[in-house]
């Protein structure tokens, strides 16, 4: 993580840090996958849009708890095109969720 300009004082400073973000983003990581959904069920948009707002809007939720956090503790420093790369890892690992849901609905 050195590479991206994330630094730290310990191992257990990284994982207080990803904890605290997890539960600071969390609220508003709940609208960023149910936003798509609800639009994608609504037939409002179509799955490419679905999956491409999902992204989106949980890579600047995530980035919103990881900011908060990096702002507050001193013995993690990162920068912000760290944060954004770390954000937007871990939207991809959610995006199966709004990829297979436009399967289950119109199964039912």
């Amino acid at each position: 993580m050195r590479l991206f300009g994330f630094y730290y004082t310990s191992v257990g400073s990284v994982v207080l840090f990803f904890i605290i973000a997890t539960i600071i983003s969390y609220p508003l990581n709940l609208l960023a996958s149910a936003l798509p959904k609800a639009l994608l069920a609504l037939e409002k948009i179509n799955k490419q849009s679905a999956v491409i707002m999902y992204l989106l809007l949980d890579t600047v939720a995530t980035f919103i708890g990881l900011n908060i956090v990096d702002y507050f503790m001193q013995s993690i420093s990162a920068t912000t095109i760290s944060i954004i790369i770390v954000s937007f890892v871990l939207a991809l690992f959610g995006m199966s969720e709004v990829n297979n849901f436009n399967d289950k609905w119109k199964s039912r």
